[in-house]
């Protein structure tokens, strides 16, 4: 036959835990505290979603082009392509010639949207506004290599 052990003392323990735990729930005093500090860890949970948010909810979003001048012409207007490999030099260069004409006009912006932009050496005019959009980069290359 096999022995079982009594219940006594570990039984009377276990109502113990059980009857301590529902005392200790039922103060008003622990329950304000056990909710306050649910609440303070929740307000740090929702600063970092603010901050950072989730990366399941992360959208790219892409922002509309500031008109800072009167005239604004987007740099693929003039033949450019943001590949990193396409020399858009040619595309620059007319962009800044466009604007140069504007000068008594208040001049131009061109804009640079999100890209990888490889250009040679070219020259700015006055009156001009050269935008870039967030994350576009312009890749200078000087002679057969990139910058």
């Amino acid at each position: 036959m096999v022995e079982t052990l009594p219940l006594g003392r570990f039984h009377h323990q276990r109502l113990d835990l059980k009857r301590w735990f529902s005392t200790f729930l039922s103060s008003h005093k622990t329950l304000f505290t056990v909710l306050w500090i649910g609440a303070f860890a929740s307000v740090f949970v929702w600063q970092r979603n603010i901050v950072d948010g989730f990366s399941i909810f992360k959208r790219v979003l892409v922002r509309a082009m500031p008109k800072l001048r009167h005239v604004a012409f987007n740099l693929t207007d003039f033949g450019a392509v943001g590949d990193g490999v396409t020399l858009n030099t040619e595309a620059f260069e007319k962009a800044v010639l466009a604007i140069s004409k504007l000068g008594k006009k208040g001049g131009g912006q061109p804009n640079v949207p999100l890209g990888r932009w490889l250009t040679a050496p070219f020259n700015l005019t006055s009156h001009m506004t050269l935008f870039l959009a967030e994350d576009a980069e312009i890749l200078g290359r000087m002679g057969g290599e990139i910058a």
